[in-house]
């Protein structure tokens, strides 16, 4: 069959498909007994938490997996074969000819040794019979189609010299260079902004209509699935559980997890105080899987069929499927069931948010910069300064959450960096509750430290690999000198555990043998030893699934109202900061260009690039068509910043004035003030 196949028949055919790992006698159940079709000429997205088997499925269609230790069994059918029957060298053929992959991470898939072009150009001369000369110009080409500009300058560059949006465009187009059949793309937007995310999305749904390819596409975000795919599979635990075209899956879902899925991410029209529903626990272990239903664990509808016996694949609807054994009273309430009465009990009501001690601001920041003198092979270059925070002034209330927002690179983390005293400001002054800290040393700054901590956004890499949980948690005891009794550091760090929703099993384990979210409640239970007043939580979830994301959004509320905390929220994802925040800051380039109440910012912004930020955010129904704010690829260097307003290279509202002088901070409104030059007109 040829690639000009009409839409609607089956291209690849998964049948019973199971990929089981056999190692040290144990056996890693990944996939199991997983059947799904992908026609002509449509996407197909693949959702479920991480460890659900998406990325092992994709790479069993390839055949990427070793054997052994990986076992297979089932069918691949693509066009008629039986992709698990081909010997190694036809699988070759298929490998980017047929079937090509897009991985998460394009830093660590491309060769940092080798030009983009010249990477491309030896994918082409792989699967099509052409010289140097035009596989070349073939290369330049695809990066032209997946709209990088410039393209023979960039062809001619390193990995390491493009931005991570522009690495993934150049993966994608090096996947589509032998026009395949089959695209599929393995959490391509995990890692990127939201700006970045969308132009990524767009671009992906655009090349598939125009080159007739059909995609499979792998994400933990169902608000993607919504943006791009036409049909979606929710997996979990290495089975899938709820298959069917996404209208009916995200109007009417079927299953527990889906439904737990869709409730536990934060949008925009969210309003604040409420809970995100969280799904308690984690995913089993796939050498571990319990008996019956493998989502029992954690379903708060679970009775005790669920427990012992496996519930099938039943037709729902047209064309959805659901392997659940109470899917009809789902079915009759958008709301679902009342829970077993064994079942878990879902998230408290929240209470009364205490408001501020008085009207002095705990944080007063202004015109705080920090300027890094740029160096290549240890020389600094004379005369270039990267301009990461550029004259920042702002206040925090005691008791209140300000979510700071902006691409990567705009400054976020480098500002609060200076606030916890691991960078020291380079001009401007930053007080805290009156007193002047901005220019103390390392040692003055100690004491401070103990009211000031900070969240990183991968506790992996701030959570000591060597170390288990109950030196963890003790070391802040010891550094600040709260306590040295070791019966009392112990019963602190049980109490630390408790707090965080964790018991005293995890204190004798390490990190690694932790998940994502457990391991960030031990940065937070850490945090939480010095008993602090205000802390910086620098991207605390952006690393996380969203179900695993609702529960540490969910845990940081509680804590700001059970200890009277108050947050920095750093985040690139406006979605996220406006569940959490009172108030909302815009950053851009080093510079403020909003800052104002949540509500207000997320329902009628007066800057063009909150706007853009707001129109990023992917959205939970399919059938809303959200409007398009076409950016440029990348924000600019900050070593090299735009005259006049620094946003203007990529406003769609932007004039000669722009271009010349930079807008100053206007109070639109009592205590909402915007940097743009047409603030009023946006207003309109």
């Amino acid at each position: 069959m040829s690639k000009q196949d009409s839409a609607g028949s089956t291209l690849l055919a998964v049948e019973s498909l199971s990929s089981h790992f056999h190692i040290d006698g144990e056996i890693i159940r990944a996939v199991n007994d997983v059947s799904f079709e992908i026609r002509h000429n449509e996407i197909v997205g693949v959702v479920g938490e991480s460890g659900s088997g998406k990325s092992v499925t994709a790479y069993s269609i390839l055949r990427l997996l070793a054997s052994p230790p990986c076992r297979f069994s089932g069918r691949i059918l693509y066009r008629g074969r039986d992709l698990l029957g081909l010997a190694e060298r036809e699988m070759q053929k298929v490998r980017g000819g047929e079937i090509s992959i897009i991985f998460q991470e394009p830093m660590t898939s491309l060769n940092p040794t080798m030009t983009i072009g010249r990477q491309i150009a030896e994918s082409v001369r792989l699967h099509q019979d052409l010289d140097k000369q035009a596989a070349w110009k073939q290369a330049v080409e695809m990066l032209k189609l997946v709209k990088i500009p410039e393209a023979e300058k960039r062809a001619r560059e390193y990995p390491h010299q493009l931005s991570g949006g522009m690495r993934q465009r150049a993966m994608i187009a090096m996947a589509l260079s032998a026009r395949p059949a089959l695209l599929i793309a393995d959490e391509p937007t995990t890692a990127l902004d939201v700006t970045i995310q969308q132009q990524i999305l767009f671009l992906i749904k655009e090349l598939q209509d125009r080159l007739n390819t059909s995609v499979l596409f792998i994400t933990h975000n169902l608000g993607v699935i919504a943006e791009v795919a036409d049909r979606a599979i929710v997996m979990y635990a290495g089975k899938i559980l709820e298959q069917g075209p996404v209208k009916t899956l995200f109007q009417q879902p079927r299953h527990p997890y889906t439904l737990g899925l869709l409730r536990s991410i934060p949008t925009l029209d969210l309003p604040r105080g409420g809970k995100l529903e969280q799904i308690e626990g984690s995913i089993p272990s796939p050498s571990a899987l319990p008996p019956g239903c493998v989502f029992s664990d954690r379903c708060q509808y679970a009775e005790d069929i669920c427990r012992r016996k496996e519930p099938s694949l039943e037709a729902a609807a047209a064309e959805q499927t659901v392997r659940c054994w109470r899917w009809r009273e789902l079915q009759s309430s958008p709301g679902a069931p009342a829970p077993a009465a064994t079942g878990t009990t879902g998230a408290a009501s929240p209470r009364e948010v205490p408001g501020p001690e008085d009207d002095k601001p705990l944080l007063e920041v202004r015109e705080l910069k920090k300027h890094f003198r740029v160096e290549t092979r240890g020389v600094r270059r004379k005369g270039l300064t990267l301009k990461a925070v550029d004259g920042v002034s702002f206040d925090v209330r005691s008791g209140e959450v300000l979510g700071l927002v902006g691409e990567s690179g705009c400054g976020k983390s480098t500002l609060g960096n200076c606030l916890v005293g691991l960078l020291r400001a380079g001009g401007g002054r930053i007080r805290f509750s009156g007193a002047e800290i901005g220019n103390l040393s390392d040692s003055e700054f100690l004491p401070v430290r103990k009211d000031i901590q900070i969240i990183f956004q991968d506790p992996y890499g701030s959570l000591n690999p060597r170390m288990k949980i109950r030196r963890i948690l003790a070391e802040p005891f010891r550094v600040h000198n709260i306590a040295r009794d070791p019966a009392e550091i112990e019963a602190r760090t049980v109490e630390l555990l408790n707090r965080t929703q964790l018991n005293a099993s995890f204190l004798n384990k390490y990190p690694h043998e932790l998940s994502g979210g457990q391991r960030q409640r031990i940065a937070i239970a850490r945090v939480l030893a010095v008993s602090p007043r205000f802390i910086v939580c620098d991207e605390p979830v952006s690393a996380l699934d969203v179900s695993v994301q609702a529960q540490i959004i969910n845990l940081l509320e509680d804590l700001k109202r059970d200890l009277g905390l108050t947050y920095l929220f750093i985040s690139h994802d406006l979605s996220v900061v406006k569940k959490i925040s009172d108030r909302i800051a815009i950053m851009y380039l080093g510079k403020m260009m909003e800052i104002g109440d949540s509500e207000s910012i997320c329902s009628r912004s007066r800057h063009p690039y909150t706007r853009a930020l707001i129109a990023a955010v992917p959205k939970t129904d399919p059938e809303v068509r959200k409007e398009h704010v076409a950016l440029s690829e990348e924000i600019p260097s900050p070593i090299n910043i735009p005259p006049g307003c620094r946003f203007h290279t990529r406003c769609g509202h932007a004039r000669d004035i722009c271009t010349r002088v930079e807008p100053q901070p206007a109070e639109v409104e009592p205590g909402w003030w915007t940097a743009c030059h047409f603030h009023e007109e946006l207003s309109r």
